[in-house]
């Protein structure tokens, strides 16, 4: 019995070691590849059933990012170390029900357009990284940058840089606004909604 668990737990290792030694990029481009597969099997139907949209969405791309450490970086230390555990867990789970209604309808939109990744850029820490890419369309190039953090499950994307705007700059702004004036709670009602 021994036995059979430390060879579970010796393949358990092994696995967790050779999935997490991927590079950002090659993260990045299975990913891309992935999302590209599930909207080319499902596009008709995203479309039609924003249920089943959500639903894949928070199976399939959620899961690549870092939805807590974004969370800590929009709030920033003051108030995130000012809440309570389940405003925390409430604000997690808002939030990221805002990032999948934002972006659930532009998902739908990607048609298999070509993405450039280019090397990764490490970071000051070994578990940060940068990845630049160029998405290749029609209408000219889209700069889209990724920062990513190495966390035990492997890389996550915990900020998006379009065109050198900073996603996680944006809804910092806005958020920290919001909670000054009207508290967490009233932030956490409007994600909901």
């Amino acid at each position: 019995m021994i036995k059979k668990i430390s060879t579970f737990l010796l393949f358990v290792l092994v696995t967790s070691t050779a999935y997490t030694s991927e590079s950002p990029d090659d993260f990045l481009k299975k990913s891309v590849e992935e999302v590209s597969a599930l909207v080319s099997k499902h596009k008709e139907r995203f479309e039609e059933d924003e249920e089943f949209l959500r639903s894949k969405m928070n199976l399939v791309v959620m899961p690549k990012l870092d939805i807590t450490l974004m969370s800590k970086i929009i709030l920033g230390k003051n108030i995130w170390t000012g809440m309570s555990s389940q405003q925390k867990a409430d604000f997690i789970q808002a939030f990221k029900y805002r990032m999948t209604s934002t972006y659930m309808k532009s998902i739908t939109a990607f048609d298999g357009e070509k993405i450039e990744f280019l090397p990764y850029i490490p970071g000051k820490k070994d578990k940060i990284a940068l990845v630049k890419s160029k998405y290749l369309i029609a209408a000219g190039n889209i700069d889209v940058d990724y920062r990513l953090i190495k966390n035990i499950d492997g890389w996550r994307v915990y900020d998006i840089i379009f065109e050198g705007i900073s996603l996680m700059k944006n809804y910092r702004a806005d958020f920290r606004e919001h909670v000054k004036k009207n508290g967490i709670d009233s932030l956490i009602k409007s994600l909901r909604q």
